[in-house]
């Protein structure tokens, strides 16, 4: 009987290359330790047929290109009986990293997965992988996006990875945005080698963000057809989340249902729409430029009063500026770009952002943190004759807060977040915010030919 077998398994897998239209490719395959948890890349596989069905794998690593073949290289076959589902959990070794090449009968059915279980083997977390056949893949210069990227401290990070399934190199480009589209880089270069993948593990980490609110997104493009992919890893519970590119509707064939009798929805909604019960507080062009004279001038103040007490849990803030020259009696000194406040107490500052000039450094300061004000004197600042976004978000549901500078051309100039302790949202009657031109008391600087414009401050019950 068990002659009968094996000669039959071996009938089956030598008729399956007749039956196979090409390999399929698993492009996460790890087998990893990190801190309290184990990461392991396992295949569920169904054979649906009548008769048994094998199938046979090789391992390709990181970098590695996998055009190079030695006859004999591949694993297996690996067989399974009529009608069986089997899960595969020994496919890849302890320390490997890169992807799984699958090949045999046609009528098999392959499911990835990335399980993580605890050190004792228990599992906490599992995460369905893509199996790629040339149906997923993206076309040649075509743009891939990957939304909802985070990053909270080394707590929750997210990877980028990215697959080449044709024979020769290529060369792929990326662009990272934060949720509201600012650019945090833009059109970086990288090679990935014939048949083989890569990825960036913890890839805000690199470029030196600490955190990075959910909803950042990745555009990638290749110069032949590739796949891209992210996954998140929560390092407190070792759960795993793994995102393929998102749907685009330009790439639909599907046909709606004609519409019945009556007004059809609004073809054009608002494509940036705010929270039904925020509270809004704009000016549009520029509303104030600041003279040579430096005396008799302090800073431009916008009230934004609420008409009675109320609770936000997020308060989001955006405006163009213009550097025109540093103060010529304290060129060093802190040249303020905005400061806000709730209500007038300075142990209520939500914000403060300082030039200090010449020394080419941004000053950071929050006082509302809930567990003492906050201060950081960072390397990175704007420069004289030239213009600028700020963005600030103070954030209690997600406990953060942060600025970025961003030039006219997008590129990020400085930033910096804090942690908020607490969760309550924060009360109050009313807010200011002031913009430029201080008197000089110590530190503070003038800021002679800078203007300001297009303020727009939406808080968010």
């Amino acid at each position: 009987m068990k002659k009968f077998l094996q000669v039959m398994c071996g009938l089956a897998l030598a008729a399956a290359p007749l039956a196979a239209v090409g390999p399929v490719y698993v492009p996460t395959a790890i087998n990893e330790v990190d801190g309290a948890y184990q990461r392991v890349t396992e295949v569920w596989v169904t054979n649906p047929d009548s008769a048994i069905q094998g199938f046979v794998m090789r391992r390709i690593g990181t970098g590695a290109d996998g055009t190079g073949r030695t006859p004999g290289d591949e694993l297996g076959p690996f067989y399974l009986n009529p009608g069986e589902s089997r899960r595969f959990t020994t496919l890849v070794p302890v320390g490997f990293r890169g992807m799984l090449e699958l090949d045999g009968a046609s009528v098999l059915r392959f499911t990835g997965v990335l399980t993580t279980r605890t050190l004792q083997g228990v599992k906490v977390n599992e995460s369905e992988l893509p199996v790629l056949s040339h149906h997923e893949l993206y076309p040649t210069n075509d743009v891939a996006v990957l939304q909802g990227l985070e990053r909270l401290g080394a707590t929750k990070t997210t990877n980028l990875g990215f697959a080449n399934l044709g024979h020769a190199d290529t060369t792929c480009a990326m662009t990272l945005r934060q949720k509201d589209g600012l650019l945090i880089i833009q059109n970086v270069a990288f090679n990935v080698q014939a048949l083989s993948m890569m990825q960036f593990d913890d890839a805000f980490g690199i470029l030196g963000l600490p955190v990075v609110p959910e909803g950042a997104r990745a555009e990638v493009t290749c110069g032949q057809q590739f796949f891209a992919w992210y996954s998140t890893y929560n390092d407190l519970t070792g759960e795993v989340k793994f995102v393929e590119p998102s749907s685009s509707i330009a790439k639909s064939v599907l046909v709606e249902p004609a519409p019945g009798p009556g007004p059809g929805p609004d073809p054009d909604p608002d494509p940036d729409p705010e929270p039904g019960d925020a509270v809004v507080f704009q000016r549009n062009g520029t509303f104030v430029t600041f003279p040579n004279n430096r005396w008799g001038i302090h800073n431009f103040r916008i009230n934004m009063p609420f008409g009675g007490s109320r609770e936000f849990r997020k308060v989001v803030l955006d405006f163009d500026f213009h550097v025109g020259r540093w103060d010529g009696q304290l060129p060093g000194g802190f040249h303020c770009i905005f400061w806000l406040n709730n209500g007038q107490s300075w142990g209520n500052m939500f914000g403060y952002v300082n030039s200090r000039g010449n020394k080419g450094k941004t000053v950071f300061q929050v006082n509302a943190t809930g567990g003492g004000h906050q201060e950081t004197n960072q390397s990175g600042g704007v420069e004289q004759n030239s213009n600028y976004h700020m963005r600030y978000e103070y954030d209690k549901t997600t406990r953060q807060v942060f600025y970025r500078i961003t030039h006219a051309g997008g590129g990020t100039v400085a930033t910096k977040s804090y942690s908020l302790q607490g969760g309550s949202p924060f009360s109050t009657n009313s807010f200011f915010i002031e913009l430029g031109a201080q008197r000089a008391e110590g530190p503070e600087s003038y800021t002679p030919q800078w203007s300001f414009s297009n303020l727009k401050t939406v808080f968010h019950p």
